[in-house]
């Protein structure tokens, strides 16, 4: 091996051993919260959670009517949920057409004028 071979090597064995590191703190950390939710009676670790779609197909289906996607976007925005996402816009509409494809299809586009709706508004 080259001296670059071995510096990049040596980083790399650096760099997995703070990955170890951090898990176990991260362990740590679990056990902790969970002994502080067993003493408050509560457990934010076993609270349902709501995922993107869930969301979506909520928001459709509250519409009285067909929604373009900027709407969405924004009704969305509004609920606070958070998204990693750099592009909010098309990442939701990547969605809607993941929902779209499902079986059976949980959301619906209309085809003239390209709004979105959801079975049961």
């Amino acid at each position: 091996m080259d001296r670059s071979e071995d510096i990049l090597s040596n980083a790399r064995q650096m760099l997995q051993e703070e990955i170890n590191i951090l898990q176990q703190n991260l362990h740590v950390l679990k056990k902790r919260l969970a002994q502080l939710d067993k003493i408050l009676g509560s457990s934010a670790t076993n609270a349902p959670t709501r995922t993107i779609s869930d969301a979506l197909i909520d928001i459709l289906q509250s519409s009285p009517e067909p929604l373009a996607t900027a709407d969405i976007v924004q009704r969305f925005q509004a609920l606070g949920i958070s998204q990693r996402a750099k592009n909010p816009h098309n990442s939701i509409q990547a969605l809607l057409h993941h929902l779209k494809k499902a079986t059976p299809p949980k959301v619906f586009q209309d085809l003239a004028t390209g709004k979105w709706y959801a079975p049961g508004r």
